[in-house]
């Protein structure tokens, strides 16, 4: 099945990312720093791991707000989510963690029962992260989906860069994307806590699910990697990424050597939950492309990322420094936190764009150029993925795992408009069919039974 669904570029100065396979990142003494707790009420003990979360107070300095709760109407134009005319609640916070500055953030949510004809329960709650900063908040397409099939949705817009710990930086602070992903990190766990237990009271099999773009994918996978999010999340979407699995790959300067996406024989000779589709595999340098890797120095306080100031080799204090702030962290050699990639009860799909559609540029060689198109050429994203999920292997696998191949995208990025031939339920289906069915179903004509099941339901 084919179907035709159009955007606009999901490309933006985000880091895209790249990278090199480190031969001992399956290493067992990083495969069980969380424990799975299984209660069925949400609770702050839920979020531990191997970095601390934060504190989100909620202000909402900005009004009219509505007594008892002081709740108000997000504001319009501001691309956030309305169905017909009901508007999300939107709430004013601030958002407080370790190592970094305060940051000032607006949410929104939006509960589909009492809005939608005769739906007396919601079927979960589903928290949607932008790409880039996420200083913007959507992707409404998305939302509109998972709200009509029966989930409360929510998203967040932050009031400047998530990923840079202090803005500006002052003398003497350490620069940390790692340290800054508490931030979404403890807004996931906030939503978990404060919003998820009345769906779950109401709905004993509501899923508690995220969906990442891009950067917003990277946000996900270090709230999962160590902040202790694979004991609350049920599922998870993650378009275009995780970005910044490897910061020292994408800034070091000559650039390493390419990664081979899917590339790993872990499953009876095939790489661990690889949807090819008949496809072969793809290899990419790990390089952070110009304008990407300006944003990743400046969120790392350091100029040199992937020779951004011309500043030549890259010294071994910055290889050191963005290997400590990766998602995938080898502590024996950074001497930075562990991660965790052993999430027994959350699901997990990937997407990475294998081809880009580029019929008007057909004689534009991006193997000669290094990719250095955004418009016609695959980017850093898919193997910044890949070192990732190099990492789920047979002893470790989620409960629902697939890392898609995705071809003939719109952009580098562009998951949404490509169409993905391993996508079992549906194969050849365009993008972004393909990932809402995967998270929230598709129901039959009935409106009841479904034709895809949902893999966004209750598992912890």
């Amino acid at each position: 099945m084919s179907l035709t669904h159009r955007f606009a570029t999901e490309y933006s100065t985000n880091p895209k990312s790249k990278t090199r396979i480190i031969t001992n990142l399956l290493l067992a003494s990083t495969l069980a720093v969380i424990a799975c707790l299984l209660i069925a009420t949400p609770t702050a003990a839920h979020a531990q791991g191997s970095l601390q979360i934060g504190l989100l107070t909620t202000t909402n300095t900005f009004g009219p707000c509505l007594p008892p709760n002081l709740t108000c109407n997000c504001p319009p134009g501001q691309g956030w989510y309305t169905y017909g005319t009901t508007s999300m609640t939107c709430e004013a916070a601030v958002m407080t963690c370790p190592n970094t500055a305060p940051l000032n953030l607006t949410f929104g949510y939006l509960n589909p029962v009492g809005v939608l004809t005769n739906l007396t329960y919601a079927n979960g709650v589903i928290v949607y992260l932008t790409g880039d900063a996420g200083t913007a908040p959507g992707n409404n397409d998305y939302l509109n989906y998972y709200f009509q099939q029966g989930y409360m949705v929510v998203s967040i817009k932050w009031a400047d860069d998530w990923e840079s710990a202090f803005d500006p930086f002052p003398p003497q602070q350490v620069a940390s994307i790692q340290n800054a992903a508490c931030r979404p990190a403890t807004f996931l766990h906030y939503i978990y806590t404060t919003l998820f237990p009345s769906v779950l009271q109401n709905y004993a099999k509501a899923g508690f699910c995220a969906q990442g773009q891009s950067a917003g994918s990277g946000a996900v996978a270090y709230a999962m990697a160590y902040y202790g999010a694979g004991n609350w999340l049920d599922h998870v979407e993650l378009m275009a990424g995780p970005q910044f699995s490897d910061v020292d790959q994408g800034c070091t300067w000559p650039s390493v050597n390419p990664v081979t996406v899917c590339g790993l024989t872990n499953c009876n000779g095939v790489q661990c939950g690889c949807q090819l589709g008949g496809g072969p595999t793809w290899t990419l340098l790990p390089t952070y492309l110009p304008g990407a890797n300006y944003s990743v120095g400046n969120w790392t306080s350091d100029a040199s990322c992937a020779n951004s100031n011309n500043s030549g080799g890259t010294s071994t204090t910055s290889e050191q420094a963005w290997l400590k702030q990766s998602l995938v962290d080898q502590p024996s050699v950074s001497g930075g936190a562990t991660p965790t990639f052993n999430y027994p009860a959350t699901g997990m799909s990937g997407w990475l764009c294998r081809s880009v559609l580029n019929t008007q540029y057909t004689t534009y060689n991006c193997a000669a150029n290094n990719n250095n198109n955004f418009n016609i050429c695959p980017n850093n994203s898919s193997p910044q993925g890949q070192i990732f999920y190099a990492n789920i292997g047979p002893n470790n696998a989620p409960p629902s795992y697939n890392v898609y191949a995705v071809d003939e995208c719109v952009d580098a990025e562009g998951v949404t408009g490509g169409l993905v031939p391993g996508y079992s339920p549906a194969p050849g289906s365009q993008g972004y069919y393909a990932i809402q069915w995967d998270m929230a179903g598709e129901k039959n004509p009935d409106g009841i039974t479904y034709k895809i099941p949902p893999l966004c339901v209750h598992r912890h």
